[in-house]
């Protein structure tokens, strides 16, 4: 996709990603997410929470802002304990990948000992760390490593639980069943979901909220019937994609020098190259 060269010059905040915009379900999961790090830390069945939703409906995004929040407060209070981490679950699913990974989101370099089992080493490492909440993003990539490896990876899930520790694990709903064939995961898990967007006065204020963050000198409007019949049509429902178009329309109003984001922008951004390359990648 060929794109004016000065897009973003005069506007720096158009440039890379937009701030994590709030909406009505984002607040409810980082609501929760912080009640269960507080009040279910050493329980002897803690309370686990599980983000399933399409791909690109912004999961990670809300993982990561949940996590700044949180480092903030530990800079703030200088403490060394890290109260929550976030790790990825490697794309093969490799259960001794995600011990390192948690091991080295607590203590970063800590080296692993052959002589004891990886599971007790985690247990150790995150008791050590004072570690009350674990998160782990793309945790569907667990049913990549077979029957077998998806066992002792929830197992390994299964004992960090056992330690009061409450995990939280973000996935698409391919994951869904996994959780429900093992009883014992399935009643630790509450299941909560972010949405495809429709019309809807969540959809509007959530636009509202994106048109606050792009800063443009005149209204756009995002949150009009117009502008929320032209994304439903172009199928910019899950949140990946509808800020990739609407970033992007905003870049040609900068460069441009209009003041704001009109169809006509949205439909140019998207005739670009945008939404060939988008289907493209569907098929």
């Amino acid at each position: 996709m060929n794109l004016p060269e000065d897009i973003g010059r005069t506007h720096p905040h158009l440039e890379g990603d937009l701030p994590f915009v709030l909406s009505s379900h984002s607040v409810r999961i980082l609501k929760a997410l912080s009640q269960l790090r507080v009040g279910e830390y050493r329980r002897s069945r803690p309370v686990c929470l599980h983000i399933a939703a399409a791909a690109g409906s912004g999961k990670s995004r809300l993982l990561n802002h949940y996590m700044s929040q949180d480092s903030a407060v530990r800079e703030a209070t200088g403490s060394r304990y890290r109260e929550a981490i976030l790790i990825e679950a490697p794309y093969d699913g490799n259960c001794m990948k995600m011990c390192r990974s948690i091991i080295n989101a607590c203590l970063p370099g800590f080296p692993i000992r052959k002589t004891q089992n990886i599971h007790e080493q985690v247990a150790d490492v995150l008791q050590a760390s004072g570690v009350k909440q674990l998160l782990i993003d793309e945790a569907g990539h667990i049913l990549n490593a077979g029957k077998s490896g998806q066992q002792y990876t929830l197992a390994l899930i299964k004992s960090i639980c056992n330690l009061g520790i409450t995990v939280c694990i973000a996935t698409t709903r391919n994951m869904v069943n996994a959780l429900a064939a093992d009883e014992q995961l399935a009643s630790r898990f509450k299941r909560v979901e972010l949405p495809v967007w429709s019309e809807s006065n969540e959809f509007r204020q959530f636009l509202a909220g994106i048109e606050v963050e792009l800063k443009l000198p005149e209204r756009s409007h995002l949150d009009s019937k117009t502008m929320i019949r032209w994304l439903a049509a172009h199928d910019c429902c899950v949140t990946f994609r509808l800020l990739e178009v609407v970033l992007g329309a905003a870049r040609l109003a900068n460069s441009r020098g209009e003041g704001r984001i009109s169809v006509e922008l949205l439909d140019e951004f998207w005739k670009s190259g945008f939404g060939v390359e988008e289907r493209s990648h569907e098929d």
